[in-house]
């Protein structure tokens, strides 16, 4: 019986992959050059500052670009991020059946409120940004903090994710994974629930 969801942000939520990926490389642009199919293969799902560590960034070089791609983010998202009505239509059917939801994601607080606000989805328990763990995604930190803070065990709980590291963090949290495609691929998880709550 699933008595609890934990939902990814990007790819599941709400559709920014290319308006991340735009604002990371449009920060890193005057010291490094970096195409999409880069980004997609090494970078993608991985926070900031973390990416700027892989590249192999100075910690003030980090914390400069790191400023610059938040600007770009909110920057973005005001002017790309809409609701999405397959997106609305679950949170709506979730809610009708009283499961409570929350969102876990690699982005910081500031950005996942912003999204959430610009993509018309409320009513989450709580949200856990990379700013509330130790360790981000893949490692499964995130998860399990909110597998605690909502009080059900694992095996109670659906957790939505669409990227290898999302999935990676999923599975070593141990709840029972919903893989979307993209956020128009979310009406998987009310067939799950159907599937999982007879």
């Amino acid at each position: 019986m699933i008595k609890a969801i934990l939902f990814d942000l990007d790819g599941v939520l709400i559709d920014a992959v290319d308006l991340h990926q735009k604002a990371f490389i449009e920060a890193v642009r005057p010291y490094k050059e970096i195409d999409e199919n880069y980004h997609m293969k090494y970078l993608n799902g991985i926070p900031t500052k973390k990416k700027l560590e892989k590249l192999g960034f100075n910690t003030d070089l980090i914390e400069e670009i790191n400023c610059k791609k938040q600007e770009a983010t909110f920057k973005l998202i005001k002017e790309i991020i809409n609701p999405i009505e397959v997106v609305t239509n679950v949170i709506m059917e979730i809610k009708k059946r009283k499961i409570p939801f929350a969102v876990c994601s690699n982005s910081i607080r500031k950005s996942i409120e912003l999204f959430l606000e610009y993509a018309n989805i409320d009513g989450e328990e709580f949200i856990i940004s990379n700013q509330d763990v130790i360790n981000p995604k893949p490692d499964p930190e995130m998860y399990l903090k909110a597998m605690q803070l909502l009080q059900f065990s694992k095996e109670e709980i659906l957790i939505v994710e669409d990227s290898p590291v999302g999935i990676q963090a999923a599975q070593a949290a141990g709840g029972i994974l919903c893989k979307v495609a993209n956020p128009y691929d979310l009406n998987k998880v009310i067939n799950m629930l159907d599937e999982l709550n007879k």
